[in-house]
């Protein structure tokens, strides 16, 4: 997908048809659409408080100041129905969408998009996005429909961090008036926002309850209520579907092929996620470092040798085949799908398979009988196939005289490890979504000595990059940079053990229609617009 979104100098406008005021002819919501999922992340509703993962049951509710085309990826208007781009991206312009109304009645203005921008930014925020937000410089309530935002350097990407259409989205607007009035322990039992569908009922651990907004600006949704059911089990999640139990699940792809033995339809969501082992431990310049982890140790060249025997170990084409259904491609060149610009053949090119070139280079590291290390085996929002990636990438370890404890853990648990960095020495399956268009954004958020949370390494050099390409206007150079720089820097410092780009997998009910989605989107997404078949 060409992703050029040359918004950095222009005014757009309003042109989205999708997000066309509800004809006043529009059908009643009917009947109930249930949902089954591997986990709802944090269960969180403040914006500082959940970290971005959980939007696939916070976005029926919540809605951005942006979304992206569903045909060709670029920003479009969503609460803020046009927006500028000024002194080469220092400065953003809003103008919010007037007669937008939160679930409670109250009209949306500017007041709530800045208290929502200053909840994500402030010290102790979980959210991914707040170590962006927090260079805004001053914010400015225009009027009541217009809010303009400053930056001490060019944010060229900013439109990025305030977008409906990306997994995870972290900037969903706010009440400022409810949440003062409730607080926060009220607001988090009583959420309200602007979306489509409003809260009705959270039982933690269990289910998430929405109904439908009727005459919603953008698109009343053709069902009544939306339900949302945590099932960790894949299993158990394709046994209720065929019951009928559940309309939809979230499912892996080695699952594909029985699925389809018993004609239940699937929808696939190609290229939107990549998927990696997590080496903990790579933040070198923090209190939680650990210096007795082989792979981060203080010896560069060892630590290497280690990274790069762990990548040897694991048959990566056998993971995709046989654990992901084939349903992806194996990639060398980190966080670079297969027809990006920045992903030169050369990067590409994945490590081979070779166990015993792997047991040569653990003892030319100092490691000859292999070393231990705990796998966690978590389950992530709209990634509930990654337990068995770790598992078989734990099998493959194993055979090279590593011994790996597994450990299945909760990722409602785990985040506070990863936002703390404080799981040296663990490793963990992961699939990174596609949180932005460019390579260079999601390392920001998660590999960047300034980031909230650590789910990389951090490199002195990594920052280096981060840092030229947050401030480069010009597309084609930043895509210069990630080609020729930053990507052969990650290829040869060998960060974790690269898998490689994988679709999504939906399974869908007879009572599921028609079901649009947005490109490059891996959560659950549009429920306003699935109709009833």
């Amino acid at each position: 997908m060409n992703r050029p979104f040359a918004i950095a100098l222009a005014l757009l406008t309003a042109w989205f048809s999708l997000l066309a005021a509800p004809s006043s002819v529009a059908a009643k919501p009917e009947g109930t659409l249930t949902v089954a999922v591997a986990t709802f992340g944090n269960e969180r509703w403040l914006p500082h408080l959940y970290v971005g993962a959980e939007d696939v049951v916070l976005k029926p509710m919540y809605e951005n100041l942006l979304t992206r085309d569903p045909k060709t990826g670029e920003l479009a208007p969503m609460l803020a129905e046009r927006w500028q781009v000024l002194d080469g991206g220092r400065t953003w312009r809003f103008h919010i969408r007037k007669g937008v109304r939160f679930h409670n009645g109250a009209e949306l203005t500017a007041e709530d998009v800045r208290f929502t921008f200053a909840s994500i930014a402030k010290e102790g925020s979980a959210n991914s996005l707040a170590p962006e937000f927090r260079a805004i410089k001053s914010m400015e309530v225009e009027n009541p429909h217009t809010l303009t935002v400053h930056f001490d350097k060019p944010f060229v990407v900013f439109g990025n961090k305030v977008n409906q259409g990306l997994f995870a989205s972290c900037a969903f607007i706010q009440s400022k008036r409810h949440i003062e009035a409730a607080g926060e322990q009220g607001a988090e039992r009583q959420p309200i926002g602007t979306g489509p569908w409003k809260f009705v009922e959270h039982v933690r651990g269990d289910r998430i309850v929405y109904e439908a907004v009727e005459n919603h600006w953008r698109a009343t949704p053709h069902w009544k209520r939306l339900v949302f059911s945590k099932v960790p089990e894949p299993a158990t999640r394709m046994a209720m579907l065929r019951a009928g139990s559940v309309d939809v699940i979230e499912i892996g792809g080695e699952y594909v092929d029985e699925l389809k033995k018993v004609n239940v339809r699937t929808i696939v969501m190609p290229n939107v996620s990549w998927v990696y082992i997590i080496l903990g431990g790579q933040w070198p310049t923090k209190a939680t470092y650990d210096p007795k982890v082989p792979w981060a140790q203080p010896d560069a060249e060892r630590a290497r040798k280690v990274r790069l025997a762990l990548n040897l170990a694991v048959d990566k084409q056998a993971i995709m085949q046989r654990v992901l259904g084939g349903l992806g491609t194996v990639l060398g060149s980190w966080l670079a799908y297969p027809a990006d610009p920045w992903a030169s053949e050369t990067l590409k090119k994945p490590f081979p398979y070779e166990p015993a070139k792997a047991k040569q280079l653990l003892a030319e590291a100092g490691y000859p009988n292999g070393f231990e290390v705990t796998m966690n085996l978590t389950a992530w929002p709209g990634r509930g196939y990654l337990p068995d990636v770790g598992e078989a990438v734990a099998t493959y370890w194993e055979r090279v005289g590593i011994k790996v404890k597994r450990r299945p853990v909760d990722r409602a648990v785990f985040s506070a490890d990863f936002r703390a960095r404080a799981y040296s020495g663990v490793t963990l399956a992961y699939a990174s979504p596609l949180v932005a268009p460019e390579m260079w954004e999601v390392l920001y958020r998660g590999a960047y000595t300034k980031a909230s949370l650590n789910l990389f390494m951090e490199h002195p050099r990594l920052d280096e990059f981060i840092d030229r390409l947050a401030v480069q206007p010009n597309y084609q150079e930043r895509v210069r940079i990630m080609r020729d720089e930053m990507g052969p820097f990650l290829h040869d410092y060998i960060p974790g053990v690269a898998i490689g780009a994988a679709h999504a997998i939906a399974g869908v009910g007879p009572k599921v229609g028609e079901w649009p989605l947005i490109a490059g989107h891996m959560g659950f997404h549009n429920w306003e617009y699935v109709t009833r078949k």
